[in-house]
């Protein structure tokens, strides 16, 4: 049987806020890093994949910004596509035409959850992603 799995809590996601979050999941028996994120619209919350449907990259790749610079639209931060807020699809830029992946929410109690059978209990923080920079610590002697 399917089990409910806790992203956050619905205070978490403030109006028209967006809402990084890397899951993870097990996919032919590794671990794989699941990247998305949750916007809220008035008492209604929305979730997508964290992938530009162009070329596969994070919408916050580099900037850790998923808004437009008014605060409008979604935007890919790699080839500037927009994206609608309500419904994903993609009406600027070289994806127009094609949709992030939304993902079913279920609100339980006061928090935002998914079904996912492939969903593991880790958080997907530890994994090592394409893109990843490694950290740098800076000391003085």
């Amino acid at each position: 049987m399917s089990e409910l799995f806790v992203i956050c809590e619905t205070l978490e996601v403030q109006e028209e806020d967006v809402r990084s979050f890397v899951l993870a999941r097990m996919i032919d028996g590794k671990m794989e890093p699941w990247p998305i994120f949750v916007t809220r619209r008035g008492s209604k919350f929305l979730a997508f994949e964290n992938a530009c449907p162009h070329g596969g990259e994070r919408l916050d790749t580099g900037t850790g910004e998923f808004l437009d610079e008014e605060g409008n639209f979604l935007k890919c931060s790699v080839h500037g596509d927009l994206f609608d807020l309500d419904d994903g699809k993609c009406f600027i830029g070289p994806a127009k035409g094609q949709s992030l992946k939304p993902i079913d929410l279920i609100i339980d109690d006061g928090d935002i959850c998914i079904i996912d059978d492939t969903l593991t209990d880790e958080d997907g923080m530890h994994i090592d992603e394409p893109d990843a920079h490694p950290e740098v610590m800076i000391t003085s002697d």
